[in-house]
């Protein structure tokens, strides 16, 4: 295992890599994940900005106009909206959070790289430490602490933009029988708050649509949804049928139990993509998540802590991910 320093596309990055894995992030662009490449297939995983010199983002912003490429953390929340209790009541959280558009201190260790970030509008202090715990396995682990003698109500979710390929299968525990439509006014999944059977469903004109498959770029569709209940078992996972590659992602469910999943075939900024995104808190916003009780808490002077496991292996047939990353 090697950690150095690093250039990416113009921009001062720290490499984490070992004999099969290369992944490279961007401390001082929100500690963003900006690749993650396999070495023995060349495969780049994130999907990625054709420009040759990143822009540094402006705090407060729209995330859309900067960084929509890699993997980034969205804290406190995911899209722009309000905090509703004080002592924080009025203060408008951004879009996509805080934490994707500033820069982040970060220290190089022999076995990992210890990154950290403190809030702007709120007290608080998010810390991710970064390590391979298996070959094929980049272990990601995270502590929200509160700095504050309030509790902190948050939510965090995983941004990975993932290449994808026409065919491409999003799997999920058995134990998912229904997603909600969050996106409203799609053809496919209709307006927001409707909910439908996974993985098969039909769309608002009655035709059969297969929510797991990933369709080919007609540069119209793109798709936001939950998984509407929260999750028994902390995985999901993306599998190429022909290659039979699988990415997959696995987190602790008592800590991350809901599940967002966004697909973009060409409808958006002519990307083709796919994010899973884990969470502490469902439909996007804190206040909308607080008073649905779905929703994660950072309790006065104290700590909330989780892991993100990230896995490339291949598979004939993926039955599940184990807590420690591992496929079966």
């Amino acid at each position: 295992m090697q950690i150095y320093y690093s250039q990416f596309k113009g921009t001062d990055s720290v490499t984490v890599e070992n004999d099969a894995l290369k992944v490279t992030f961007l401390p001082t662009i929100g500690g963003k994940m900006a690749s993650l490449i396999d070495k023995k297939t060349k495969r780049e995983y994130l999907w990625q900005e054709p420009v040759e010199k990143l822009d540094r983002p402006e705090y407060d912003t729209l995330f859309e106009k900067w960084g929509m490429f890699g993997f980034d953390e969205m804290f406190p929340t995911i899209s722009e909206c309000y905090y509703e209790e004080k002592p924080w009541q009025g203060i408008r959280l951004p879009d996509h959070g805080e934490v994707w558009s500033l820069p982040w201190e970060y220290e190089i260790h022999a076995d990992h790289l210890h990154m950290w970030v403190y809030g702007v509008r709120f007290p608080y202090r998010l810390d991710k430490w970064v390590r391979f715990a298996d070959p094929l396995i980049i272990r990601i682990d995270y502590n929200a602490a509160n700095l504050s003698s309030f509790d902190f109500k948050f939510i965090w979710a995983a941004h990975p933009l993932f290449n994808v390929e026409p065919g491409t299968r999003i799997i999920l525990p058995k134990s998912v029988e229904s997603i909600m439509n969050t996106n409203g006014g799609r053809e496919r999944l209709g307006d927001f708050g409707q909910i439908h059977p996974w993985p098969r469903t039909k769309t608002t004109t009655g035709e059969e649509y297969e929510i797991d498959r990933v369709y080919p770029d007609i540069g119209t569709h793109y798709e936001k949804y939950y998984v509407l209940d929260e999750l028994n078992e902390g995985w999901a996972a993306l599998q190429n049928p022909k290659t039979k590659d699988v990415l997959a992602l696995s987190f602790p469910p008592d800590k991350v139990p809901y599940l967002g999943l966004w697909v973009n075939e060409g409808g958006y900024y002519n990307q083709y993509n796919v994010a899973l995104e884990p969470c502490t808190g469902a439909f996007d916003r804190v206040d909308m998540a607080s008073r649905f009780d779905k929703v994660s808490v950072v309790p006065a002077k104290g700590s909330y802590t989780w892991h993100l496991g990230l896995t490339i292996g291949r598979k004939e047939v993926l039955r599940g991910v184990g807590s420690d990353g591992k496929l079966y």
